[in-house]
C-alpha cells in the first residue's frame, strides 16, 4: 500500500513533464488535479460501538476537477466554483473489525477571496464507499457500523486554499464524513468521522482569477414558490423474528418559497407507514399503531431543474417508535418540467440512518 502512494504522488509531482504545454492565456474551465492526505478520527455515537474506540483512520485522496471561471458561475455566489470528483483510499484503523475502504465522491468546492494569495474554501461531496469488512453474524459479529460491501457517502467541509503560484496550491480543510448504507440492511450504525485534510493542488493551466463585480441582488426566478405532492417507497432491511425486507411508503406535503440567490425556504408534513414497526408491534402484542406523522422545516438549493433539500423533522404523531423523536432528511430531486419530479432522499435519526427512499411527485405551482 505505500508503495502505491508513493506512486500516486510520484506521477502528481511529474505530471507537467508529459502534459502538453499549455496556454499563456486562462480557459473558462481549467483543469485541476490533486492529491490529499487525511487524518479522521471515528467517532463513538453509540454505547455499544466498542470497535470504533481510539480509531484514527489515515487516506490518500487524488482528484480531478474544473475550476468554473464564466460570469455565470460567479453569479451563482459571488465566488468560484470548482466541480469534481475525488477516489480516496482509507485504513480505519481497525482491520481486523472494521477493514479498509474506497470513496468515490462528486464535490462542489466554492472559492471566496479570489483576489487574495489566501482564500476561503467550502466543499460539500456526495458519492458511494466500498467496505471491506462487513458484519457477519459468524466471521466479524462485533461490525455493528456497516453490513454491507458498498454504502452511500456524504461529506461537508471548509478551509483555506494558499496560491503558491498561478498553478500550484496547497491547502488545509476540516471535514466531516459519514457512510450508510441507508437503512438498507443491518446494522447500520454507519461511520462518522471529522478530519483534516492536507492537499497539493496543480492547475493544468495557468489560473488568473477574474474580476467580477459582487452581485447583490439576484433576479428571482419565474416562480417564486412551489407547492408539491410527493409519494416515496423504501425497503427496510432489518431482521425481526426470522423476517427481513419490510416496506416502507409515504406521502409528503410541501410548500417552498425562494428567498434570494438560489436559496428557498420550506415547511412540510409526512405520513409514513413502516412495516417493520408493525411487526416489532405484532410481536410485542401491543395495541399501538405503527403509523408516523412529522412536520419538517428546512432549506433548498434551487440550480435550475436539480433541488438539494435539507430538513429536520419532529413527530407529531408517534403511537409506537422507537428511535428519537427527532430526526433529519437530506435530498436531491429533478424536475422533469414544471409539473414532475423525481429524485432520492435519506432519513436518519442523528447519526443513524433510518432508511433511504425513492420518490416521484407533482408540482402545483
Amino acid at each position: 500500500m505505500q508503495k502505491l502512494y508513493v506512486l500516486i504522488f510520484f506521477m502528481l509531482i511529474q505530471s507537467n513533464n508529459f502534459l502538453w504545454s499549455q496556454e499563456a492565456k486562462t480557459p473558462k474551465q481549467p483543469t485541476v488535479i490533486g492529491l490529499n492526505l487525511n487524518y479522521a478520527s471515528l467517532l463513538r455515537h453509540s454505547q455499544n460501538l466498542q470497535e470504533l474506540d481510539k480509531s484514527f483512520p489515515v487516506g490518500l485522496g487524488l482528484e480531478w476537477s474544473k475550476m468554473l471561471l464564466n460570469q455565470e458561475a460567479w453569479e451563482f455566489c459571488n465566488c468560484m466554483p470548482r466541480v469534481g470528483a475525488e477516489l480516496s483510499i482509507w485504513s480505519w484503523d481497525n482491520p481486523d473489525i472494521l477493514g479498509n475502504g474506497i470513496l468515490a465522491m462528486g464535490f462542489v468546492e466554492p472559492y471566496f477571496r479570489t483576489h487574495k494569495a489566501l482564500n476561503i474554501v467550502f466543499r460539500t461531496g456526495l458519492g458511494g464507499a466500498y467496505l471491506s469488512q462487513p458484519y457477519d453474524e459468524s466471521t466479524n459479529p462485533l461490525n455493528l457500523s456497516y453490513s454491507t460491501d458498498l454504502s452511500f457517502a456524504i461529506m461537508v467541509g471548509a478551509g483555506v486554499n494558499y496560491r503558491l503560484s498561478d498553478q500550484w496550491n496547497l491547502g488545509v480543510l476540516l471535514n466531516y464524513s459519514h457512510t450508510s448504507n441507508g437503512g438498507v440492511k443491518s446494522p447500520n450504525k454507519g461511520l462518522n468521522f471529522p478530519s483534516i485534510n492536507f492537499r497539493v493542488l496543480k492547475s493544468l493551466n495557468p489560473i488568473q482569477f477574474p474580476s467580477y463585480e459582487k452581485v447583490e441582488n439576484r433576479k428571482p426566478p419565474e416562480l417564486t414558490s412551489r407547492l408539491s405532492l410527493t409519494h416515496f417507497s423504501s425497503w427496510n432491511d432489518i431482521s425481526i423474528d426470522e423476517r427481513v425486507n419490510f416496506y416502507v411508503f409515504g406521502i409528503e406535503g410541501k410548500y417552498s418559497r425562494w428567498v434570494g440567490r438560489k436559496s428557498a425556504l420550506s415547511v412540510a408534513t409526512e405520513v409514513i407507514f413502516d412495516y417493520s414497526r408493525k411487526e416489532e408491534i405484532k410481536l410485542e402484542q401491543t395495541n399501538s399503531n405503527f403509523v408516523q406523522a412529522g412536520v419538517l422545516v428546512g432549506h433548498e438549493f434551487w440550480l435550475g431543474k436539480v433541488t438539494f433539500s435539507q430538513q429536520i423533522g419532529a413527530y407529531y404523531y408517534a403511537d409506537y417508535t422507537t428511535l428519537d423523536d427527532v430526526y433529519q432528511r437530506y435530498g436531491l430531486t429533478y424536475n422533469f418540467n414544471r409539473r414532475f419530479f423525481a429524485g432520492i432522499n435519506l432519513k436518519a435519526h442523528r447519526h443513524v440512518a433510518d432508511f433511504f427512499d425513492f420518490r416521484i411527485g407533482y408540482q402545483f405551482k
